[in-house]
């Protein structure tokens, strides 16, 4: 049984009650049933809709739509604030991009480059009514080679559950009319999470040990889950210099590199100038992906097979 003790840290509370940005609308909508009951006769239809209206969420990266999704089922509703192909070391909102957050009840952060670098402004467009949920909170995490704590967490099966009950327990406080189904939807979630974990688990077992080399820095918690290394090359969501890569070459002659993973929000260019000069594969992930499940799994499938000989 799943006991929501929600910490204070974990979201902002804020002034307003949910709805109250929709009072206005209320306002008109009764209007309107009173005018429909002095002429035709009116009807209650629209009142039954609007108590049936879900929560609207806003996520930063696509994964953590997933995440919201099968948490919240049919009472939220989830749209993700990064644009397709974009990157969120690079990404910066469009100020229409954030007007649309004046409809959010609740928005969960992950702590990725744009959020921390636009934290203000995102807050201030959701405005008093908008929950800011640190998804993050409580996850063990590690840091990148900069310093800066390492937000790839959602590439951690373990780390997703920690993520899950708390976006199960924000849920629940901005909507207790639903929480039974919150607590069920988390449970389910977790258990599936296992599920996927134990299957990654035995298919990287036989290449436990191995290094693969990453343009994003973004595997460290996923290699460090299922016993293997990670070599990135660049740092920061910018092009390695000349010098650099040098020392990416160098470091990876003296290691058995049979693969170099890219993702869809970097150029290729580098990546295949190494792999070129330590006799490696280039292969595309993308920690991105809509399907977090689907992807988790085609992930460890292009590991074991690159790790494993290199030719797949």
């Amino acid at each position: 049984m799943f006991k929501f003790e929600v910490n204070r840290d974990l979201f902002e509370q804020r002034r307003k009650p949910r709805g109250a940005r929709k009072s206005l609308a209320l306002v008109l909508a009764v209007s309107g049933v009173l005018a429909g009951a002095c002429g035709t006769g009116g009807s209650d239809q629209s009142s039954g809709e609007d108590a049936a209206e879900p929560l609207r969420a806003f996520v930063s990266i696509p994964p953590q739509r997933y995440f919201v999704e099968h948490i919240g089922g049919e009472h939220v509703d989830t749209t993700v604030l990064l644009p397709p192909a974009a990157s969120p070391a690079l990404y910066e909102p469009k100020p229409s991009e954030l007007r649309s957050l004046s409809e959010a009840d609740v928005y969960f952060g992950v702590d990725v480059p744009f959020e921390r670098s636009m934290t203000d402004r995102i807050k201030a467009a959701g405005g008093d009514d908008m929950r800011w949920v640190r998804t993050w909170k409580n996850v063990d995490r590690g840091q990148l080679a900069g310093g800066e704590p390492d937000p790839h967490i959602w590439l951690s099966p373990q780390r997703v559950k920690t993520q899950a009950e708390t976006i199960a327990a924000a849920l629940s406080q901005v909507d207790p009319a639903h929480e039974e189904d919150y607590r069920n939807n988390l449970r389910r979630f977790q258990e599936r999470v296992d599920t996927v974990d134990a299957d990654i688990t035995r298919e990287l077992e036989p290449v436990a040990g191995s290094t693969f080399m990453s343009f994003h820095p973004a595997w460290n918690y996923f290699a460090g889950d299922y016993d293997l290394k990670m070599l990135p090359i660049e740092s920061g969501g910018k092009e390695p210099s000349a010098a650099r890569l040098r020392e990416i070459v160098e470091r990876a002659e003296n290691r058995d590199i049979r693969a170099v993973f890219v993702q869809p929000q970097f150029s290729k260019d580098d990546a295949r100038t190494i792999a070129k000069q330590v006799g490696a594969t280039v292969k595309p992930l993308d920690p991105l992906a809509r399907d977090w499940e689907k992807n988790m799994r085609h992930v460890a499938t292009e590991l074991a097979n690159a790790l494993r000989d290199g030719s797949r």
